[in-house]
């Protein structure tokens, strides 16, 4: 929300991490919830696959549908592992 990551559409954004050294895709659930999905490094890759952008889409939206119930039942069931809350950075 900061401007910190590149937006790629669809509630997909790419980060940069490490002083550019690896790159992470993030999942935005209406700018409430981010959800790292993938994690790469760059002397592996430069980037995702256009095909592979499309499925991160695909997914970002099924996350947009979750209700705040669901989520805290993935959370429960450690299908999602939460890393930060609230205002903590």
């Amino acid at each position: 929300m900061k401007g910190q990551a590149d937006d790629l559409g669809g509630g997909v954004f790419k980060k940069r991490l490490n002083k550019n050294r690896h790159r992470s895709i993030i999942l935005a659930k209406g700018g409430r919830y981010w959800i790292y999905e993938y994690l790469f490094a760059k002397k592996d890759r430069a980037n995702i696959e256009d095909d592979e952008l499309e499925d991160f889409r695909t997914l970002a939206k099924s996350y947009a549908t979750l209700t705040e119930k669901q989520i805290a039942q993935l959370l429960e069931d450690k299908d999602l592992t939460e890393i930060c809350h609230g205002d903590k950075t």
